[in-house]
């Protein structure tokens, strides 16, 4: 009956990576607490929804007319984190990582009334041989280096490319080129999964001293086969193509850092948290693809070793070709924010941030928010 116990002691004083014959186990993530007072101007924003969480530009409440404004204080540790790696030596010049990871935002289970129970979500779960990647990771269109940093779970949601996807990747050296998972949103139909070949992506990292700059392009298939009034009498059978690009990078001025993003194109659902639609059914019954702009700009400046402050500014802007009358067609975003880290793994922050979100009719409103933190890396 001592035996238990001794293992237990034993799996607790475990290393984060141990050997076993010819693969080493690691993991790893980081423990996360926010909480934030957040001011919406056109309207109230329900507690299941994700925009009480973290900034989701299309998640902030408009209106054309007088709409009393709500306030709401949360705290949550869902952006919480584990992962699990491993690397094997296949004895012939060869290796295979995996890696998978999990959080618990977008949680379908729990509330808040007693035990705050959230399921966990996958977020990557990939394998890696040679120059070969096979599974769910973000999407090789997405800079991930050029995320600046924010209290929030990504802060420049507005203007950034956003995505984690099933696809196979071929990477060598700066050059990556993939074949990853479709999905087309359309405005008045919704999500749909009609496409018949996946999103092809290929991009160019490029680095120059401790500057990285990222040149990428997108080719889709828009697709949806829908019944519009269930009855069988206005079947929608349509398709057509999409094309965008991304160009992203970091300079550094001394210890500081200026991180940028510009994409445009047929790419609504990679940007912005998917707030724009992808495509809209025009009134001759055609699939009209949506031309997205999104952007964003962050400047982090260290004030000593253990202090730093990030501004940054992030926008997107939709065009429907005037065929949609309730989707978003502008967001734009600003934030800026003060981080203390006492020890390298260990941050507190504090942000305020402001955000304004237009539908194509006219309806808008505000957020502003202030954000607290505390982070450890583990």
């Amino acid at each position: 009956m001592r035996l238990f116990p001794s293992l237990l002691l034993a799996t607790a004083a475990l290393p984060l990576a141990v050997q076993a014959a010819n693969t080493e186990f690691s993991y790893g993530g980081y423990i996360k607490f926010d909480a934030m007072m957040s001011t919406y101007s056109d309207g109230d924003v329900g507690s299941a929804s994700l925009a009480r969480d973290f900034y989701v530009p299309s998640g902030t409440p408009v209106s054309t007319g007088d709409v009393d404004e709500t306030s709401h204080f949360d705290m949550h540790a869902k952006t919480s984190r584990f992962n699990f790696k491993t690397n094997t030596d296949l004895g012939n010049g060869h290796s295979v990582m995996t890696f998978v990871e999990a959080d618990f935002l977008g949680s379908t289970q729990g509330n808040e009334v007693v035990s705050n129970s959230y399921s966990p979500r996958l977020r990557h779960a990939f394998v890696r041989t040679g120059a070969w990647t096979f599974g769910q990771t973000w999407s090789t269109f997405m800079n991930v280096g050029a995320l600046p940093e924010t209290v929030d779970f990504l802060g420049v949601s507005d203007g950034t490319v956003f995505a984690r996807q099933a696809q196979v990747r071929y990477t060598r050296g700066g050059l990556q080129v993939a074949l990853e998972n479709p999905e087309t949103n359309v405005a008045g139909v919704g999500a749909t999964d009609d496409a018949g070949m996946p999103d092809i992506v290929a991009r160019y990292n490029i680095s120059a001293g401790d500057h990285a700059f990222s040149v990428a392009a997108i080719a889709r298939q828009l697709a949806v086969v829908a019944d519009l009034d269930d009855d069988g009498d206005n079947e929608l059978d349509e398709s057509t193509t999409g094309v965008g690009f991304n160009v992203s990078g970091k300079v550094m001025i001394g210890k500081d850092d200026l991180k940028f993003s510009y994409t445009q194109g047929n790419v609504a659902r990679y940007v912005g948290l998917a707030a724009a639609a992808d495509a809209a059914i025009s009134t001759n019954g055609d699939l009209e693809a949506t031309d997205v702009s999104a952007a964003f700009i962050g400047f982090r400046h260290h004030w000593s070793d253990q202090l730093r402050s990030t501004i940054a500014y992030s926008m997107l802007e939709a065009d429907y070709d005037d065929v949609v009358a309730n989707d978003t067609e502008k967001a734009t975003s600003w934030r800026v924010n003060l981080m203390y880290s006492p020890v390298k793994k260990m941050t507190y922050g504090v942000e305020y941030s402001q955000a304004t979100h237009e539908n194509v009719n006219g309806a808008e409103g505000d957020l502003s928010r202030i954000h607290f933190t505390t982070k450890y890396v583990f």
